[in-house]
């Protein structure tokens, strides 16, 4: 007995049968490669999304591990300058591979000079050049 063999095509319905319709293979293979066709597509797209959900899960058990794994390595927060004294925030990620950026949040009336700065591997610490000792806040990103 010969196999009807599955295609990638898709339909969203099938021919009802009818009790007038002879009892013949032909009558039912129509609807079952239609099935069957069904089927090979379905399992094309399952693939397709498993394939995509493992590439975005990097490596990690399951993409909430993945997302939770990114969020501890954003963080942000507020502080104020300290001016040329610099201020230190500890943020315990164990090493130096990270960007800080800096906002000032308040009108430094221009007496913000430069800012820059030094990072370590548990804490950073912000200076600016001029006498500004208002609020800015902080981002760190892995």
């Amino acid at each position: 007995m010969p196999d009807l063999i599955g295609q990638d095509i898709y339909k969203d319905r099938i021919r009802e049968l009818e009790i007038t319709d002879p009892a013949h293979p032909s009558t039912w293979n129509t609807n079952y490669q239609d099935l069957i066709n069904n089927d090979v597509h379905l399992k094309g797209q399952i693939t397709g999304i498993q394939n995509e959900i493992e590439t975005a899960r990097g490596g990690f058990g399951s993409l909430d591990a993945r997302l939770d794994a990114m969020e501890t390595q954003t963080m942000q927060g507020e502080r104020s300058f300290a001016s040329t004294s610099g201020v230190t925030v500890t943020h315990n990620l164990g090493h130096t591979n990270y960007i800080v950026n800096i906002a000032a949040l308040a009108d430094t009336g221009g007496d913000l000079g430069d800012v820059y700065v030094v990072k370590a591997a548990n804490a950073f610490t912000v200076y600016n050049t001029g006498g500004f000792a208002g609020p800015f806040r902080y981002q760190i990103m892995t």
